[in-house]
């Protein structure tokens, strides 16, 4: 008798995905130039939402495959041409599972062009029992444009599971056209710090930015930012960017629904001053 081994199966290589995306202002509304979207991103089709702005491009990011997963390392770069308004948003929250092996990464890099106009506003990362999930942004923003970046995440373990996440990571680097460094930001926490009233979130459950870089004309003043968030049942605090260059604003929530509230409250009110209108609800 001829013994067979038992079958087995090596682990899958870690996915390694690159998407680009290119926005023009064309024909009276913003639209899209260049697409290169793979798994596991899906890009919806776009949408112009606002009447009272109806060249604004809002797109929804997609994920295929059910959040991020060890040693994924994805990266994302937008382009927002002169006088293009894009806003690209996420479906819903990123859930990132167990990374026992190695941390799984996100690389975005923006370019905002003269008198473009680029929020890209994601949904809370839901951090998994053992997650560790890296980001890194760079930006090169023109000084008549306007970059609104959000993001944030939620510890979240699910009944039956022990621990929390290893760490969340991440880094925004924000330069002019000619290379002069605007705002460097790099924040990291590891799961085990937090849980208590005075740890590095006072005891929330979920924290998020949302990084506004735009002349100061086109800025909203702090207390309407942080009364928006307030009436969402967050606590955000505002405070100027170096260089002059925008606002910088921190966002804690009891968790990832309460995050994604105040985070969608603090962008409508920063995105109606900087256009001068208020925009339409996205629906999700």
């Amino acid at each position: 008798m001829q013994l067979v081994p038992p079958s087995c199966f090596a682990p899958d290589r870690a996915r390694v995905s690159v998407a680009r995306l290119a926005a023009e202002f064309a024909g009276g509304r913003t639209m899209l130039r260049r697409q290169q979207v793979g798994y596991p991103w899906h890009l919806g089709r776009g949408f112009h939402l606002d009447s009272a702005k109806p060249d604004l491009l809002t797109l929804y990011l997609q994920s295929a495959s059910g959040g991020m997963y060890a040693g994924d390392e994805l990266s994302f770069d937008v382009e927002v041409g002169t006088g293009a308004a894009l806003h690209l948003t996420t479906q819903a929250a990123t859930l990132v599972h167990a990374c026992r092996d190695a941390a799984a990464s996100l690389s975005q890099r923006v370019h905002v062009a003269n008198g473009g106009f680029a929020a890209l506003t994601n949904d809370p990362y839901i951090l998994f029992p053992e997650a560790e999930l890296s980001l890194a942004t760079s930006a090169v923003v023109d000084s008549d444009g306007v970059l609104i970046l959000a993001d944030g995440f939620g510890a979240h373990r699910p009944a039956r599971f022990e621990g929390t996440f290893k760490r969340f990571a991440s880094e925004l680097r924000v330069t002019r056209p000619d290379g002069s460094l605007l705002l460097l930001d790099r924040a990291a926490l590891r799961g085990g710090d937090l849980g208590n009233p005075y740890d590095a979130l006072g005891g929330a459950g979920a924290g998020g930015s949302v990084i506004v870089i735009a002349p100061a004309e086109r800025l909203p003043a702090a207390e309407a930012i942080e009364a928006a968030a307030e009436r969402a049942g967050c606590f955000a605090g505002v405070s100027a960017a170096p260089n002059d260059a925008g606002l910088v604003v921190r966002m804690t929530a009891p968790d990832g629904g309460g995050l994604t509230r105040g985070l969608t409250a603090a962008f409508h009110v920063i995105a109606e001053t900087a256009l001068g209108v208020p925009l339409a609800v996205r629906r999700k």
